[in-house]
């Protein structure tokens, strides 16, 4: 069961990738929303099948309390990083109350090259940080700045902590700590506010509506990454609390921006502490457990499990059977890896086009 759980993510990643983004790329030298819209809607498709996976086959249970959000909101999503694998677990409650197909994560640059599941990311614009600050800026100015362009619905997700909770990254929240004489987290690190700061400034009276504050826990077996799940250990509940903070009601200066965000990883670690003692995020009620809201997510998890299971055996059959299929997939995975290599990946392929698009409508 483990190792088809990872089969199967892999495999219709590649195929996807290759079979469903690939034809797409025309449409760049076309109308580049079209091609958003596209590689938006086939993504939705692939980001609820590790729940569907881990809800049906595995029997992970979520959790969430807190309040209930707007779907049509277009949040930054600020989350404690307790594992590697929470903006894949968020994806279960984006299942419920989101929009999957706008969410963009801000991730690690090396994350952009794994093959198959680096080049979806690419495909669909995620942001991939070098962690340097000066470099970093000006790649976010020109990403934010496409999706403001083609005023897109954009759900921003990122971890403050700029890490998981693992046991370096605790050492060097202590030390941060000490030299600022503040209090250790345990259940949490202290949050580097530069780049939330920025986001918050950069998007206030544009893209975003809201900011929505996500503690994530996990009360039981937790899965702190990609080997775990080799090993088969899955989370086997997934709690989730939600609150959200109008972007009016942010403060307006860059030192309070920061403080605020601090504030809300102060009450994070109380609210953690008390989960691990409890159980549970006590006195919260919980949502998204009535019978018509259970049943709809299930015939969605069911569909899209038997949409890649299909697609993945017809694509399999088509490439055994059909020479003009192993053409086609060698070409589409010679230009990703071309791409990556001439230009950084297929995401700042989509930013020169976009220049380009934008400059003919100028002229």
């Amino acid at each position: 069961m483990v190792y088809f759980f990872i089969s199967m993510l892999f495999f219709t990643a590649l195929t996807g990738g290759v079979f469903i983004m690939g034809p797409s790329f025309i449409l760049l030298f076309v109308n580049e929303n079209w091609f958003r819209w596209y590689n938006d809607f086939a993504v939705r498709l692939w980001l609820i099948l590790p729940g569907a996976l881990l809800e049906l086959m595995f029997g992970t249970k979520l959790v969430i309390t807190g309040e209930k959000v707007d779907s049509n909101d277009c949040p930054l999503i600020i989350m404690n990083h307790r594992c590697r694998l929470d903006y894949m677990f968020y994806w279960m409650v984006l299942l419920r109350n989101g929009r999957l197909a706008n969410e963009k994560i801000i991730m690690k640059h090396e994350l952009k090259y794994f093959p198959a599941l680096g080049w979806a990311m690419q495909n669909l614009m995620y942001f991939f940080l070098n962690r340097r600050w000066e470099q970093d800026k000006l790649y976010l100015d020109r990403m934010l700045d496409y999706f403001e362009d083609i005023k897109y619905p954009l759900q921003l997700f990122v971890f403050p902590e700029g890490t998981n909770l693992c046991g370096s990254a605790i050492k060097n929240s202590d030390k941060f700590a000490d030299k600022m004489n503040l209090v250790k987290y345990k259940y949490c690190l202290h949050p580097r506010v530069t780049g939330f700061n920025y986001f918050v400034q950069k998007l206030r009276h544009k893209t975003l509506d809201s900011i929505h504050d996500v503690t994530v826990a996990y009360p039981g077996k937790l899965c702190y990454g990609e080997l775990d799940i080799l090993r088969g250990k899955f989370p086997g509940e997934i709690h989730v609390h939600v609150t959200r903070y109008n972007m009016k009601d942010i403060p307006i200066e860059s030192e309070q921006i920061n403080k605020w965000c601090q504030d809300r990883f102060e009450e994070k670690e109380e609210r953690l502490k008390h989960f691990y003692e409890k159980g549970c995020f006590e006195n919260e009620p919980v949502h998204y457990t009535d019978k018509r809201t259970v049943d709809k997510a299930n015939i969605v998890m069911v569909t899209a499990t038997m949409f890649w299971a299909t697609f993945l055996l017809l694509t399999l059959y088509l490439v055994v059977y059909y020479t003009i299929f192993r053409w086609y997939a060698l070409v589409m995975m010679i230009f990703y890896f071309a791409v990556n290599i001439i230009l950084g990946g297929t995401d700042e392929l989509q930013l020169i086009m976009h220049k380009w698009h934008m400059d003919k409508v100028k002229k």
